[in-house]
């Protein structure tokens, strides 16, 4: 950003906040700061920030820096054209989480069990375990 001229505190300000663990009440206690603050562009991380940011607004552009998958979770239409005011990088896990699978027993065909250790807690995880589970079905 140096390179670009952009020098935080002299003529840029950005503004973080954190979840801190708290769920989605305090995600949504943040997002309506941020918007309160009339900022330029919002970035979030998570899939859950990013759905608290969407209610919080459709005027304020938003950049996923990584989330799930974009178009399952409604926050956009589509990878291709998003629309509205929400665009970035979509990490697509519940779709690799499915081809890890089908990978697996092309390595180790003659296995028959396979442990899963999640984080667990968010749609995101859900949706990875749906795709493993999709992917495990179709083993002979």
């Amino acid at each position: 950003m140096t390179q670009l001229g952009w020098v935080e505190g002299k003529n840029l300000a950005i503004e973080y906040r954190f979840g801190e663990g708290k769920g989605p009440d305090r995600l949504a206690e943040l997002a309506v700061e941020l918007v309160r603050l009339r900022l330029d562009v919002i970035v979030i991380q998570a899939t859950s920030s990013a759905l608290a940011v969407k209610k919080a607004t459709s005027t304020i552009p938003i950049v996923m820096a990584s989330v799930g998958d974009p178009v399952t979770q409604g926050l956009v239409a589509s990878l291709a054209r998003p629309g509205g005011n929400i665009t970035g990088l979509a990490s697509l896990a519940d779709e690799l989480a499915g081809k890890r699978i089908e990978m697996l027993k092309e390595v180790i065909p003659k296995s028959t069990r396979v442990g899963v250790i999640t984080g667990g807690g968010g749609r995101g995880s859900d949706l990875q375990l749906e795709a493993m589970r999709a992917a495990s079905a179709r083993w002979d």
